[in-house]
């Protein structure tokens, strides 16, 4: 072969796979790293803060493919954060409604209530679950082939594996702490002491608390250089690239709240008391259905405008 044909041929395989790699790209379908980011673009006072975070698929898998799977559905977009922690901000469960939001605020907490239990996302998210597009990591129940336990599919549900510590989920090097900008998944109080089955990233079956695998939905953004949700009982699964933009977003709150309502921090926010988890089915006797949680609740809302995949 002579070396302008060798030449054409290099030249055409390459041309090949850019066109290979870029219709994975477009479809979604490109190849998954250790390292994914996600871009949260936040709109307070009319303002857009947009901040970016590295999510550690190696280190939390499950975890990282669940919001991931949220994000990719669009769930998060045009939500609100519901609860402002002193050093923790946890929102994605909450539709936006401008109009509503602005009005009901200031009737007081009863009113956030209603807000919160009329524009709720669970059903949402459980639809999305009921239509194959959340992967399952716990289960009810298992069965046998032969002698082998296997995971009872009929039994599969919509909670997601706790990849932290308390719940035996090991990293040998490098486990992710509990700091400054960090993302977390949300676990709800459980009173019922049951267990449920689930399938760590190591492999196998373990049989684990129920409480300890409840997450759904609800992520939190550490604004604090401290924090009661510590890595050992809540999976802390992805860091900010720059400490900085958040820095801005977070005194920006800060500063309309102080001049809007006063220093006193309590006046910045509602404090509702909402049930949640009113879909929950699997505590003994629903012991944890429709369970009471107090919000402090943004008086000016802090939105989640978008969540977006900038690499997988």
């Amino acid at each position: 072969m002579k070396f302008g044909k060798i030449k054409k041929l290099i030249t055409c395989i390459a041309l090949s796979a850019t066109v290979a790699c870029m219709a994975g790209a477009f479809a979604g379908c490109s190849a998954e790293t250790d390292h994914p980011e996600v871009k949260i673009t936040y709109e307070f006072n009319g303002k857009t803060y947009a901040i970016e975070y590295t999510l550690y698929r190696n280190m939390y898998p499950n975890t990282v493919r669940h919001f991931l799977e949220l994000t990719e559905s669009g769930f998060y977009n045009n939500t609100v954060v519901h609860d402002m922690e002193s050093n923790d901000w946890f929102g994605g469960a909450y539709e936006y409604v401008k109009d509503e939001y602005a009005s009901l605020t200031e009737n007081g907490a009863d009113a956030m209530k209603e807000y919160y239990e009329t524009y709720s996302k669970e059903q949402a998210y459980y639809d999305l679950f009921d239509a194959g597009k959340l992967s399952t990591t716990v289960y009810k129940n298992i069965a046998f082939e032969g002698q082998t336990q296997i995971l009872d599919v009929k039994y599969k549900m919509a909670t997601l594996i706790g990849e932290f510590s308390d719940n035996k989920h090991a990293i040998e090097n490098g486990a992710l702490t509990a700091e400054y900008g960090c993302l977390k998944m949300y676990y709800s109080n459980k009173e019922t002491k049951q267990k449920v089955y689930v399938t760590p990233s190591s492999g196998g079956i373990a049989h684990s608390d129920y409480s300890k695998n409840c997450a759904t939905y609800v992520f939190g953004v550490q604004v604090g250089t401290t924090s009661t949700y510590v890595a050992s009982q809540y999976c802390v699964f992805a860091r900010i690239k720059d400490d900085s933009a958040l820095e801005k977003f977070v005194a920006a709150v800060e500063d309309y709240n102080d001049s809007e309502y006063g220093t006193t921090v309590s006046d910045h926010y509602t404090q509702p008391v909402v049930e949640v988890d009113k879909m929950e089915s699997f505590s003994e006797e629903a012991a944890d259905k429709g369970i009471e949680e107090t919000f402090r609740s943004p008086k000016t809302a802090i939105i989640i405008k978008s969540v977006k995949i900038v690499k997988y």
